[in-house]
């Protein structure tokens, strides 16, 4: 089973929902797909241990065996390649994809060898609460989080099958391609109307993707949930937990503990959330 958390709007406390369902479920493998700023291994304190790194694709041209046709040049769609006075072509190294279409339809097999780019890194590490965390990072500067993303992905399902997606903010393709094939997400929300703006964004995603969702609203009694209620409504999606602003799972946020550890009344919140989660995915 595949469950994965996504909140459209950052800081709506999507990685606090997602780390302490993740300690309730012990068997659940953890996967911090937010490669631009990863902080599940903070919440969990937890070092991360690198096992691989994610290269990109980059074109390393041989001039002696170029045509100098300008194909590369016109199927490059992320402007990289640029011809020289004489025709030939040259490489702007921040902006090439690694898409390897310049190789493709190259007419000389000799004129374009391939190269690489280190640009992110994959790490697992066991929890101190059982269970592995598995963590993709983008290097900072670097702008091709879609390349990090996928190979972390690729990473966790090709070792794991119980797993649980902690998603990037937004609703952009690499918010699709971390929401594909998943059994249930978990929209995280907040009684605002940014919150409820960006929550549009996740329910039309995933009813495009058709996949199951459920809405949680965090910091609950803050504000209007009217809003959400309406937007739940209109899409036909169920409310599955409303968990309340409370000092408690501040203070436990910001001590790296998850709440579920301990004996505050809070804790029963995130467990009647979990028991909802699979309940709704196993439907």
């Amino acid at each position: 089973m595949i469950i994965a958390f996504s909140g459209g709007k950052g800081g709506t406390g999507k990685s606090t929902v997602s780390t302490n369902i993740a300690v309730l479920l012990e068997n659940f493998v953890l996967v911090d797909l937010d490669v631009e700023a990863p902080d599940d291994h903070i919440l969990l304190s937890t070092e991360l241990i690198k096992v691989e790194d994610v290269n990109l694709f980059q074109p390393i041209f041989n001039h002696n065996a170029c045509f100098a046709c300008g194909k590369c040049v016109d199927a490059c769609h992320d402007n990289a390649i640029i011809s020289g006075r004489d025709g030939k072509p040259i490489l702007v190294p921040e902006l090439c994809g690694g898409c390897k279409g310049c190789k493709l339809v190259c007419p000389s097999e000799e004129a374009i060898e391939e190269g690489k780019r280190l640009v992110g890194k994959i790490y697992e590490n066991l929890t101190p609460y059982g269970f592995p965390l598995i963590t993709g990072e983008l290097f900072e500067g670097e702008e091709k989080t879609y390349k990090v993303l996928l190979e972390t992905r690729k990473y966790a399902l090709n070792r794991y099958s119980d797993l649980i997606f902690d998603t990037a903010a937004g609703a952009g393709n690499s918010i699709f391609k971390a929401l594909e094939n998943v059994d249930i997400v978990v929209a995280v929300t907040e009684p605002t109307p940014f919150g409820v703006r960006d929550l549009e964004k996740i329910l039309e995603v995933t009813k495009q993707l058709e996949r199951k969702i459920v809405v949680v609203i965090n910091r609950s009694g803050t504000g209007d949930e009217t809003l959400v209620d309406n937007l739940c409504n209109k899409y036909g999606v169920k409310i599955a937990g409303r968990i309340p602003y409370s000092e408690n799972i501040i203070k436990s946020y910001f001590e790296n503990k998850p709440i579920v550890t301990t004996s505050l009344p809070e804790a029963e919140i995130f467990k009647n959330l979990k028991d909802r989660i699979l309940e709704e995915a196993c439907r």
